[in-house]
């Protein structure tokens, strides 16, 4: 056995020069040697229930249509079936059964043949038939064919399209709005819907490309042949650009679903018209020459057989074709054109279009269709078939096309067995098994093969079997892309896994039974999963399967006598596996019954999505995603930096339960946009995860046994990122240290308004100034403002209870979500506020924080109102100074204001407003005069200063200086007094004799002593 390990028993260069998937591309004998026989049933072309219903092998078509008498010359098979189901394959092997003889001849058009040169050529080049018109046909399209490119091509389709709309008769209903010229046919020719049109991968392009140039994958023969309300122009980009007219029309049919089909329906009517009319063969031109090839035919006495592989390559003369085609070859007893043979492969669907138009014409010529709609499937009542199919396959890629040329195979021969002559003959046919015609299925075994083609589908069922689909995409790229994969010891790899994903209605591996692998086998465990999963079918439970395919595959046998080791990082242990479909793994049935159903659903969701590939929905994506935020959440204590809990509010915008911050692959909605940065906690695809997900489900159900070590991984989890989630409110509370210095200097700008804070002060003082929201701060010298000053710190002291809110937040701590808080990290708040402190004027801001913009409002003017400030205490200080000049006691000088009261009310010279005055003198008692000396020493250092910085802070300093009411009250006390004493001296001057001038004297001595002590002239 150990020879037959990782065995090749083909080339792989071979196999690919050998197997095709297409019907046309093989040698004769590769055609033969891979036949499968079809199921083929004869109808009704109208499906009438009238006995002829019958399934028929190939050969009973071939005979039937080449046997049955026509139709006055005319006979017409159809062979319909769905794409893929072997049409082509049916007429590729009519043809090869049926050679020209000297009354036929045999007219072939392969599928390949694409583009509209090879299809007219293929008509027209014939031998022993040429004329004037024939010639000149095939001149006039060589040289278009030469002439047009793609992007010409385009542009006339369009013209030629809307051309034949223009013209064409209005049929009734909805579709009436749209005809005429000034309608569809005129929104055709807007140039920024024609843009629109000839966008790469629309309909015009398309179709352009495939009549230029023959194509031979199965994609680009997919040619374009009717419109659908998807190429309509209804998602136009900038319609306004669009002429009014077409953007009238175009809200119309935006807006009825009616005119929408109507457009489509004459659309695709005129498609055919536009195509020859934009090649220059309209106007009947292909029908004639086709006439004029059965007339000559006809005079030669032969007959035309007529094999389509594909309808569709005829797009643009397939109405000019059927016409000449389907006209009557006998008149008046008297054979005039050629007698016709038919036989043409068509899409189901195309077709039902076909008959409503063109066929209608020809129900004479159709006796029955061939429907190869009913194909054999991948259930078990179609294993043999399957097999036999892939088997041929199999067989020809081992052999090769020389040595199937060598053996006859193409003039009738038996097909040789590869398997015959091979050493491992027996082993591997009970190993991998075998068709029914001997052929080793090797490197498959049937629940291999059948995965593999249902990974594959061609069509919705899951049962389907697209024969085109299983050559193209299992048989060959097995045999060709992963044979160095298989002679390497490396398949099935992670390329067939990718290839191959667990189809709709396959069981696969349960997400315990991967973790167990992954435990069991870490270095193989994808390999082996894999090879569990498909050739396995999926067993419930870690096993190994026959030692003699783990041999040739090269896969080792597990110790399952041994407990598996948790590998490295492992979270979860293997819990044990309860039988589908209740797979709420770890669970007893007893206890499952109880989960509720909404966990049940979930839990499939996270094992189809493990196991099969799919997506993980939303909702169950959402619920993990909570569950995972919820104790991230929980479990931090916000104390990396300090800050105060934040509101849930808060949590829901910074930590929010979506993808960008809990990333599940294959989750709905994991799409993110180019740039942005990487989601936090990403979880991949895998056991490992869906055992997590799947546990935390159940935890959260109730159900705690067997779940435990989730727990325990989701707190660490939990653990791990509490400083992504501190770092995620950092971001979003906009508390970075850039922004919080930023917030800080504010704070401090309106504490300097308010007379809090100045440079200078220390740490201590500036953090309670910066940490006050100043609810109860005033200005008792608000007198001695200017108008800007107080101005701006009304505007601040709105919104500054908002900003230290903010900040005590950011460096501070609470217990929960709605205490105050009450205790600051002072470690991270001092190096932020001396940072904050450097600057003592308002710059433009780099990321200023948007709770804090209210609070600068004006505060980039801030420089020029302290300056203002200082200008005006100048001012202050140079009237004080008048009255008290440097030097002078200001005991003294109230003293002195207070004796010449008494002795000017003596005489009668008191103030006028003697109340008043003596309200002042007692307010001038109580003042502290040395604020006097302190502002003046402020403004001297401001005087002093050289230095830019210096000489501003100094400014800071004098206009922030807070010295109550007492200034002003200074102020005017002095002045009053020099007022009053003023008045009253002139008044003493003009009394003479008596008591007057005696007590004139007496004033003016008082007031000699007072301007002595001020330092006037006497």
């Amino acid at each position: 056995m150990a020879e037959f390990r990782q065995y090749l028993c083909w080339s792989f260069t071979t196999a690919a020069a050998t197997i095709s998937t297409e019907a046309v591309s093989p040698a004769p004998s590769v055609f033969f040697a891979t036949h499968a026989p079809l199921r083929i049933r004869r109808r009704h072309p109208e499906g009438r229930a009238d006995g002829l219903s019958a399934e028929v092998t190939e050969e009973q078509v071939r005979r039937d249509f080449l046997e049955r008498p026509t139709s006055n010359g005319v006979l017409l098979m159809p062979v319909v079936g769905e794409s893929g189901a072997g049409k082509s394959h049916l007429v590729r092997w009519v043809h090869e059964k049926t050679p020209p003889t000297r009354s036929r001849v045999v007219i072939y058009l392969p599928k390949s043949s694409t583009s509209l040169r090879a299809v007219v050529r293929a008509l027209l080049d014939q031998p022993d038939i040429d004329s004037p018109e024939l010639a000149q046909l095939r001149a006039d399209v060589d040289r278009m064919s030469s002439e047009l490119d793609q992007h010409s091509l385009e542009r006339r389709l369009v013209n030629e399209l809307s051309e034949a709309v223009a013209v064409a008769d209005p049929k009734p209903g909805a579709a009436r709005v749209l005809a005429g010229p000034d309608r569809l046919a005129a929104l055709l020719l807007d140039p920024h819907i024609r843009d629109y049109l000839l966008q790469d991968g629309r309909l015009i392009p398309r179709l352009a490309a495939s009549l230029l140039a023959d194509h031979h994958s199965e994609q680009d023969n997919e040619r374009p042949t009717s419109f659908t309300v998807d190429d309509l122009p209804l998602d136009v980009a900038d319609v306004r650009k669009a002429s009014d007219k077409a953007y009238r029309l175009l809200m119309q049919l935006t807006s009825k679903s009616e005119l929408q089909t109507a457009a489509v329906d004459i659309l695709t009517e005129q498609l055919p018209n536009a195509v020859t009319a934009a090649w220059n063969i309209g106007g009947g031109r292909l029908q004639h020459a086709m006439l004029e090839i059965r007339r000559q035919y006809a005079r030669q006495g032969k007959e035309i057989i007529f094999l389509v592989e594909d309808f569709v390559v005829l797009q643009g003369v397939q109405r000019d074709l059927l016409d000449a085609l389907i006209e009557v070859g006998v008149r008046d007893g008297r054979t005039v054109l050629a007698p016709v043979r038919t036989l043409m492969a068509v899409t189901t669907g195309y077709f039902e279009r076909l008959t409503e138009t063109v066929l209608t014409r020809a129900k004479a010529a159709t006796p029955y269709l061939y429907d190869l709609d009913v194909a054999f499937d991948t259930s078990e009542r179609g294993q043999a078939e399957v097999a036999a199919f892939v088997g041929r396959y199999l067989n020809a890629a081992r052999l090769g096309q020389e040595a199937l040329a060598d053996a006859g195979v193409a003039a009738g021969a038996e097909v040789p067995n590869k398997c015959e002559d091979c050493p491992f003959r027996q082993t591997c046919h009970s190993t991998f098994g075998a068709s029914s015609e001997g052929h080793g299925l090797y490197p498959f075994n049937w629940p291999a093969l059948r995965r593999a083609i249902r990974a594959r589908p061609a069509h919705n069922s899951p049962d389907s079997f697209n024969p085109r689909a299983v050559i193209g995409e299992v048989i060959r790229p097995v045999l060709v892309e992963h044979a160095v994969a298989l002679r390497d010891g490396t398949f099935p790899d992670e390329r067939f896994r990718a290839d191959y994903p667990t189809a709709p209605g396959e069981k696969f591996l349960l997400g315990a039974v991967r973790q167990e692998v992954e435990e069991r086998d870490p270095a193989g465990a994808p390999r082996r999963e894999t090879f569990l999963e498909f050739w396995g079918d999926a067993p419930e439970q870690v096993v190994n399967l026959d030692p003699k395919l783990h041999a040739a595959l090269g896969i080792g046998l597990l110790r399952l006598d041994e407990a598996p080791s948790p590998r490295a990082g492992s979270a979860t242990t293997p819990a044990p596996v309860t039988a589908r479909p209740n797979h709420p793994q770890a669970v007893d049935p007893a206890t499952a019954e109880a989960i509720p159903a909404r966990v049940r659903k979930m839990i499939d969701d996270i094992e189809n999505w493990q196991g099969r590939g799919a997506q993980l929905p939303q909702s169950t994506a959402l619920a993990l995603r909570n569950t995972i935020r919820q104790t991230v959440i929980s479990r931090c204590l916000w104390t990396d930096p300090i800050v105060a809990e934040p509101l849930t509010s808060d949590l829901d915008k910074a930590w929010p339960a979506r993808s960008t911050v809990i990333s599940i692959e294959g989750a709905e909605g994991e799409a993110r946009r180019a740039g942005s940065d990487p989601a936090p906690i990403y979880l991949k695809r895998g056991a490992a995860n869906a055992s997590f997900f799947r546990q935390l489900l159940l935890a959260g159900a109730g159900v705690l046994p067997g779940n435990v070590s989730a727990l325990r991984r989701l707190h660490r989890l939990a653990e791990q990122h509490q400083r992504t989630l501190q770092q995620a409110v950092v971001r979003w509370r906009a508390f970075s240290d850039e922004e919080l210095v930023l917030a800080m200097r504010a704070s401090l700008l309106g504490a300097v308004l308010i007379g809090r804070a100045q440079p200078g002060m220390t740490d201590q003082m500036l953090l309670d100034a910066v940490l006050d929201d100043g609810v109860s701060w005033s200005r008792p010298d608000a007198r001695g403002r200017t108008p800007a000053w107080m101005a701006l710190w009304e505007s601040h002291r709105a919104a500054r209870p908002e900003l230290v809110a903010r900040l005590r937040e950011s460096v501070g701590y609470r217990r929960g979500t709605t205490g105050s808080v009450r205790i600051v990290d002072a470690v991270r708040a001092v190096p932020l506020l001396r940072r904050a402190a450097q600057e003592w004027s308002w710059q433009r801001p780099g990321r200023l924080p948007e709770w804090a913009a209210k609070s600068v409002t004006g505060l980039a003017r801030f420089a020029d109102i302290v300056k203002a400030q200082v200008d005006q205490l100048s001012n202050e200080l140079s009237q004080i100074r008048v009255g008290l000049p440097a030097g002078v006691s200001a005991g003294d000088t109230v003293t002195a204001v207070e004796q010449a009261l008494e002795a000017a009310l003596g005489e009668g010279l008191g103030p006028d407003d003697l109340n008043g005055f003596r309200d002042l003198l007692a307010e001038a008692k109580r003042c502290d005069w040395r604020c006097v000396d302190r502002i003046e020493r402020d403004l001297t250092k401001v005087e002093a200063a050289t230095a830019v910085d210096e000489h501003y802070r100094a400014l800071v300093v004098a206009a922030a200086r807070n010295e109550g009411a007492d200034l002003a009250v200074i102020r005017r006390f002095l002045t009053a007094s020099d007022t009053w004493l003023g008045q009253k001296l002139a008044a003493a001057k003009l009394r003479a004799g008596g008591s007057g001038a005696a007590a004139a004297v007496r004033v003016q001595d008082l007031l000699h002593r007072w301007k002595a002590m001020d330092g006037g002239p006497e």
